[in-house]
Formats: C-alpha cells, structure tokens, sequence
C-alpha cells in the first residue's frame, strides 16, 4: 500500500503544481491584456479579483495565496509608478496593495467556506435522509447566492466604428474649432450627430446579456437617451485627444431597460487617427450588492483604491500654474509691441524679458513644490522649520481656501527651533488636517468658516502644532475612531486621511490626537514633534 500511497502523492504534488503554474500565468496574461486595453488600476485588479476566486475552487488555499501574490505583483509592475518596475514606495501605493490583498484572501476565504458548507451538507443527506429535503434546500441556496456573487461582477466589453465620427472632427479642426465644448453650446444638434456617428460593431457574451442582442450596426443614440452629459464630455475627452475616459452614469439597454453603470472607453488607434473605441461598462448597482454580501471588505477595498491626496488638489494645482504662465505670455506680448516700434526700445524689452525669467522661476518653484508632493521616494530627515512647512502647505491650499471661502489663519512661534523630519510627509500632515476642516465646515453648512494653524514650543524638548476650524465639531462618540483605517464622519470620506497623519507624526517621534469641540466651538487636531537636539545639527 505504501508505493501506491507514495504514487498518488506524487500525483497530487505535480497536479498542484501545473495549477499553481497556470493560474500563475493566467493572471499575469490578465493583467497584461488589461494594460494593453488601456484599464485603470480598480477595474484591473476588479478582473484579477474574480479570477482569484474562481482559481480558489480548484486547488488549496495555498495556492490562492499563490495568485493573490502574483496578482499584486502584476499591478505593482504595470499600474504602479513607476511601471514596469516592482519597487513600491509611496505609503498610499503599499495599503491600496496591501488592501487588494487582504481583499482577495478575504473574498477567497469566504467563497472556500461556502463550498465546504456544500459538501457538509451532502454528507449529512447522505448519513441522514431524514435531513435530505432540509439539505438540499440550504445547498440550493447556497449554490444561489454563489452564482450571485459572479454574476454581480461583469464587464461587458463592446467595440465601436468610429471611422464616421473622426471624419466629421477632422472637418472641425480644418474649421479652426479648438474647444469642442464650446462648439456643442452653439450647435446642440452636432452631439446626436456624434451619437449617430459611432456605431457598435462587436460585443463579448457579457454586453449581451447585459444590453441585448441585435446590437450591430446600431448607433449610441438610444444607449445614451439618460444621460448626454456624460456622452458629451467622452467627446470632449476625444477631441482633446485623450485615449481614455471613465465616468459612472446611467445607460439604456436595447430593451429599454435603465441601469448604472461605470462607463470606461479606451480609443485604440494613432492618437489623432482613433477608429475603433474599446467601451467597458460595469452594473454598479450589481456590484454593489455584491459587496453587500462581501460585508465591510470589499467596501473598504473600494475606498482604499480611491485614496488620493493631490487628486482634490487639482483645481489648486492649476490655479497655481496657470498665473505665472499667464503673466509669461502677458510679459511676451509686450516685448514684441516694444520690439515691433519703429525705434525699439530695447530697456523696456530687457524688463519684459528680466520680468518672464521672474515668472519662470516662479513657475518652476511651484512645479518643483507638486512634484515634491507627489514624489514616491523615500522620506528624506533634514533641519527644518515646522511653521515654512505649513506655509507652504498652505500655497497648495490657496485655490480650495478662495473657492470654499475658508479665512486661515496661521500663527507661528518665532523663537521655534528646527526640527528633523521629512518636509514632505510634514506637509501631508498639514494638507490632510485642512482639507478635513474644509470639508467638514462645508458639509455642515457652516457660514463664518475660519480655521487657526498654530505652532508653539511647549518645552525645550517638545513643538506642538495644532488645527482648529469653527465647523460642528466631532461626537463624543466619535473621537476614540478618529484615527482607525477607513472610519470616517463624512458623507464622501475615505477614512485614510488621519490613519496616514498619525503613520506620519509617530515615525517622526511624535504623537497625534484630537478634541471634539475647542475653543472655537469646532474640532480641533494637535500634534507633537520632538526638537531635542536638533539645534545640535544646525
């Protein structure tokens, strides 16, 4: 008995080898295709995430880890930056990682259990015909919410001739129109026109159970009859020349039927020359109910994949930007009318030009500040002072302060001495902390919004900066969560921003904390910073 016991263990072995060697590559050859199709990271790692499950039910929870780690591999290497590269750094990167990982063994897990449930319950029908009727309605169950779970999780995929609708934009750049949006303003017929003009040419199993047959040869008109809007700004986005566009909207199916859904296209093609659209589109409220069944985990996987500092930043950012470019190209102007003179003057244009250097520098100081926040390398201790840093946190915040009238003021300690730490990550603090303030004054209505930053030295050892708004406040009941991963108080929150804070203050030495309510009547945020002997470094 012992060879043939040694045989099938053999057997076994390589059987679970050759799976874990295809399931291996499957995914990596997944993750490339998703690539190459132009997907973002959520709906790539969304694909990876089903085929993980559906690998689980072959094989061993061994080998499941196997691909959960291949699969965080396959995203680090092509939808991290830097791409096509395994080197992680940024700490937003490593948890949005770590929680597709969490993520997948979760899910994996559940779905193991279930099955085991199934065969518990085949066995008891078997030992107990009395339990059989029983049994089986639980495994018909079970076996119903399993076929739930995937098909709750699809993305149909269709192709669209585009060929009718670069012609008609080649005709409106041989006009001279520039901004497609404002072209749409003047002639709001040329957007069904947009629509007639792309037609659907083939569609995966999955678009036709979602949309229906019958669709080739069939224009977008009646796709997009709920929501134009979004159909016009993947227009937009087209005549820009982008090769995506994603958003979450509302489309009909042939059969009438409305539902939501996340809407992504990738153009395929030269970027002024894109024939053929790839459009993927998911049932968000599918999804969503499929979450439901996954509980908190896949919820918390959702808002993890979205975190982004910068990303509510933008329209600061831009603001920044764009001044000194435009008094570049003011200061350009009128260096050539002085150039342009009968007798030039050539010390105005020497201040003009003197003028644009000065503008140019400033520009490029404000990039240098956007590519400090949103570098990935390792954080880097210098001598430096906490109050600079706060003001230069707050230039990032100029824009969003002006635009949720929002008054800051920041009071500073002159006699504070430099402290060693990394100015990046000491800025994030600052940046999370306002923009929370900002957001919660909005969201409750607040009218006289102000928010106070100050720094004091509160021993010779020890600085303290605290961030107090004038919003609601926070519950009592809510404090002691304040820094817990993914708990938040507002509407839209991540729950990342002060879970990050806090990673940030204790690996300088510090500590964080906050008050439901302070002087103001709003919350109010402190943090430590320990100075000892850094005037020794000085």
């Amino acid at each position: 008995m012992q060879p043939v016991q040694a045989e099938h263990r053999n057997t076994r072995v390589l059987a679970h080898a050759a799976l874990c060697a295809a399931g291996s590559a499957a995914l990596t050859l997944l993750s490339f295709a998703c690539f190459l199709l132009g997907f973002n990271f959520a709906t790539t790692a969304f694909a990876l995430l089903i085929v993980i499950v559906l690998l689980s039910l072959l094989d061993s929870l061994v080998s499941s880890v196997i691909f959960s780690a291949v699969a965080v591999g396959g995203l680090a290497f092509l939808f991290i930056d830097p791409i096509y590269s395994f080197a992680v750094g940024g700490l937003e990167d490593i948890v949005t990682l770590a929680t597709f990982l969490i993520t997948s063994l979760t899910i994996v897990g559940l779905v193991r259990r279930l099955h085991s449930l199934e065969r518990e319950q085949l066995a008891a029908a078997a030992r107990d015909i009395t339990a059989q009727k029983k049994a089986h309605a639980e495994l018909e169950r079970s076996e119903l919410r399993y076929r739930q779970l995937f098909s709750r999780m699809p993305i149909a995929l269709r192709q669209l001739d585009a060929s009718r609708l670069v012609v008609l934009f080649r005709k409106l750049r041989a006009e001279g129109v520039e901004d497609l949006g404002s072209y749409f303003d003047s002639h709001p017929d040329f957007l069904q026109t947009c629509m007639e003009a792309l037609t659907f040419q083939e569609a995966n199993e999955r678009a036709v159970q979602m949309f229906g047959g019958g669709y080739a040869g069939r224009s977008m008109a009646d796709t997009w009859r709920e929501r134009p809007d979004t159909f016009r700004r993947a227009m937009e986005s087209r005549f820009r020349g982008e090769t995506n566009f994603e958003e979450e909207t509302r489309m009909v199916t042939w059969d009438d039927r409305v539902v939501d859904v996340l809407f992504t296209t990738a153009r395929v093609g030269p970027i002024n020359d894109l024939e053929l659209s790839l459009v993927g589109t998911i049932d968000i409220s599918q999804r969503v109910r499929a979450q439901e069944r996954l509980q908190q985990v896949q919820a918390e996987f959702a808002h993890a994949a979205r975190v982004s500092v910068l990303g509510e930043l933008t329209a600061s950012i831009a603001h920044e930007v764009n001044q000194p470019l435009a008094a570049i190209a003011t200061n350009a102007a009128a260096g050539l009318r002085w150039l342009n003179r009968p007798n030039p003057d050539l010390a105005e244009v020497r201040s003009v030009i003197e003028n644009m250097a000065a503008d140019v520098k400033r520009a490029a100081s404000i990039v240098a500040r956007i590519q400090g926040m949103a570098t990935r390398k390792a954080p880097e201790r210098v001598l430096l002072s906490l109050d600079d840093v706060i003001r230069e946190a707050l230039l990032f915040l100029r824009h969003e302060i002006e635009s949720r009238a929002v008054a800051i003021a920041h009071h500073p300690d002159p006699a504070a001495p430099r402290l060693h730490g990394d100015r990046t990550q000491l800025q994030q603090v600052i940046v999370n902390l306002a923009i929370n303030a900002m957001q919660a004054m909005t969201q409750a209505g607040s009218e006289n919004r102000r928010i106070v930053i100050s720094t004091v030295t509160l021993d010779t050892d020890t600085l303290c900066c605290s961030v107090e708004d004038s919003g609601p406040g926070i519950g009592a009941e809510h404090v002691g969560r304040l820094f817990e991963s993914f708990f938040t108080t507002k509407e839209s929150g991540m729950g990342m921003g002060l879970p990050i804070c806090r990673s940030i203050v204790e690996a300088h030495g510090g500590r964080i904390n906050a008050d439901g309510k302070g002087a103001s009547g709003g919350a109010r945020f402190w943090f430590t910073l320990p100075i000892s002997g850094s005037a020794d470094l000085a």
